[in-house]
């Protein structure tokens, strides 16, 4: 950097050093969060304009087909965007945000995905239970031969859209903010992870308040569960799973109704009218989140004895540079 910007000792001046960490070579957390997001944000945005559909629409498959590759383009834009800020901006290899698949990655999905259906199964069982929620019928769009097609498709279709979507909110914003904390003494790592996956809920109910308060507000609640996957394995695998278990549990069976969905329901009202969702199944599910984070707490302990917050979070592996612990 130009002399004028150093002290006498050859150090970055004390103002400069507030925003850019000289060692590492990049700018600190505050800096890089934000320029991050609107880089993101820059990117979905431009995906989010172009939606192509390249077979003409009539027949369920066709249909199908067209939404899965429709949502490719604001993936795509998220994906990349995350992938542009953690190289250029943070200046980390992209395993670091909770892709590294070499660490039961498989697993961690499996179980996720395990979770997220009981999670999902239980609120629309008490919403029938209860009578909020009434099954009218059952189908198989297509017939036989077809329906699987259209239940795969809508499954390519959720993780198309999730997975860059956990890259972003659990993997970039959460990953920043713990590991910006680190170099804090008074801020216990515990907190650190508290902070940011109270910020990466908040960033959950704004991007899904469109739907509704009360629907944001569900999912600002999901959102503490899946943060609370990641926190504690360091993998997105959990969190994709648990997400992806929800998300297709609530197609199949209907509370989210398209063409691969099996059963019909209908209900009095909806906190949102794409959706099925009365706002008891909210509450029930929003009860399950909380056993499901009670799950995960018990498995942590059990598994590695005491329950803590995964350290790789707290320290970046630089690009060129592995296994560099280095707090902000």
């Amino acid at each position: 950097m130009p002399r004028i910007l150093r002290d006498s000792n050859g150090r970055l001046k004390r103002p400069l050093r507030l925003f850019w960490n000289e060692t590492e070579h990049r700018a600190r957390v505050p800096v890089r969060l934000p320029v991050g997001f609107a880089l993101i944000f820059l990117f979905a945005g431009i995906g989010s304009g172009v939606s192509p559909e390249p077979l003409p629409s009539g027949r369920p498959v066709a249909e199908a087909i067209n939404t899965l590759v429709s949502v490719a383009p604001q993936a795509i834009g998220i994906g990349g965007g995350v992938v542009l800020a953690s190289l250029f901006l943070d200046r980390r290899a992209v395993t670091d945000l909770g892709l590294d698949l070499t660490r039961g990655w498989w697993r961690g999905l499996a179980g996720g995905s395990i979770l997220g259906i009981g999670i999902a199964a239980s609120g629309v069982a008490v919403g029938v239970l209860g009578g909020h929620i009434e099954i009218s019928g059952l189908r198989m769009t297509g017939g036989v031969l077809v329906w699987p097609v259209l239940v795969i498709a809508a499954a390519g279709f959720q993780l198309l859209y999730l997975v860059p979507e956990e890259l972003f909110v659990r993997g970039h914003i959460i990953t920043n903010i713990v590991e910006g904390f680190e170099g804090v003494s008074s801020v216990p790592r515990f907190a650190a992870a508290g902070v940011g996956v109270a910020v990466a809920s908040l960033v959950f109910y704004v991007t899904h308040s469109g739907r509704g308060t009360v629907f944001g507000l569900m999912a600002a609640g999901f959102a503490v569960l899946l943060g609370i996957g990641y926190v504690l394995t360091g993998d997105l695998s959990v969190p994709v799973g648990i997400h992806f278990g929800i998300n297709m549990t609530w197609v199949i069976v209907g509370i989210n109704p398209q063409s691969a969905s099996l059963v019909e329901l209908t209900a009095a009202g909806t906190v949102t009218e794409s959706l099925t969702l009365p706002v008891e199944v909210v509450i029930a599910s929003l009860v399950a989140v909380t056993v499901g984070i009670g799950v995960m707490v018990w498995w942590d302990r059990s598994t590695n004895g005491r329950v803590q917050i995964e350290p790789s979070i707290a320290y970046p592996t630089f690009r060129r540079q592995r296994d560099t612990p280095t707090g902000e």
